[in-house]
């Protein structure tokens, strides 16, 4: 059990959206406890909160993109995947464009500039999950399954055949040392064969080869220097952590990720926060002392609840 934490002071990034090709400006700043991750759109006459929560995602498509059905923030995945890595738990984010700077393509300017800020202990104590049978979810051949393990730990594999990424796999335990050291720096990556479509479509207006990990399939190579020998399949696992940064707790157990992606990594987490809301039903149901040591343990749930 942890306290929740917030920024020390106001943080400001400034860059191109990968998708919209435009100037996005944000800035970070504290929150008070119990706040969680909340979207400020000042790109129109009147402010628009949106929430970080599962009800607030429209779009996995490429990219996370949130609404409040009045305003849309997108690809905010490498910014709250930081965010969770380094137990911000308490923030808002103020977003003068609809996109998120996508800065060199990871989560790394993010990250150094967060550390450098500072993180404040509230008193709120953050509320923890621990997987106890399985939980998983599917999509065609792709899938996710969360089991025990005491901690958060994740292994990702990715499969792009007839390319120079072909199969990849990664294992490591989440903290935030082995996020600032082993995930941060992994970039979105893509194939240049792919680009025309996507930008006819108007996707990645804003790509260049300093923002994305480029490959090509006609030429068997990376075009830019991969930072790993398996770059993108940690890049993967760094999405994964910004889909969790969905739910309001954290999350013990060992993920493991085949061939997923956004729309998948979105799905796991909303099963996960609808078990929850089942287990936190009964929770409040039986009322405990702040002092107590005891589990709420079912034989048919799939996660128990530590008491905060």
């Amino acid at each position: 059990m942890r306290r929740e934490l917030t920024l020390k002071k106001s943080v400001e990034f400034e860059g191109k959206g990968l998708h919209s090709g435009h100037t996005s400006r944000i800035i970070l700043k504290p929150a008070p406890e119990g706040t969680g991750l909340v979207f400020i759109s000042k790109s129109g006459a009147v402010n628009q909160f949106i929430p970080y929560s599962v009800e607030s995602v429209v779009d996995t498509r490429n990219n996370i993109s949130i609404s409040n059905g009045r305003a849309l923030v997108k690809t905010v995945e490498h910014l709250v995947s930081a965010l969770y890595a380094l137990h911000i738990d308490n923030c808002i984010i103020e977003c003068f464009s609809n996109e998120i700077p996508i800065l060199d393509g990871s989560a790394n300017e993010f990250v150094r500039k967060i550390m450098e800020a500072g993180r404040v202990e509230q008193t709120r104590n953050r509320e923890e999950f621990r997987i106890i049978n399985p939980i998983w979810a599917t999509l065609d051949d792709k899938y996710i399954v969360a089991l025990p393990y005491n901690g958060l730990k994740c292994c990702y594999t990715i499969s792009f055949p007839n390319s120079p990424i072909g199969t990849q796999t990664y294992t490591n335990v989440i903290t935030s040392e082995t996020f600032i050291e082993n995930l941060a720096s992994a970039r979105t990556f893509g194939f240049l064969e792919d680009l025309e479509n996507y930008q006819k479509n108007g996707l990645v207006l804003g790509v260049s080869i300093d923002n994305v990990n480029v490959y090509s399939r006609k030429e068997n190579k990376a075009i830019n220097s991969p930072r790993y020998n398996d770059e993108p399949v940690r890049h993967k696992m760094l999405d994964l952590i910004g889909s969790l940064a969905l739910l309001n707790f954290d999350i013990k157990g060992f993920i493991i990720a085949y061939k997923g992606g956004h729309t998948l990594d979105v799905m796991f987490t909303r099963k996960v926060i609808n078990i929850y809301n089942g287990i936190n039903q009964l929770y409040t149901e039986r009322p405990y002392r702040v002092d107590a040591s005891f589990y709420i343990h079912t034989g048919s749930s799939d996660i128990e609840k530590m008491p905060s």
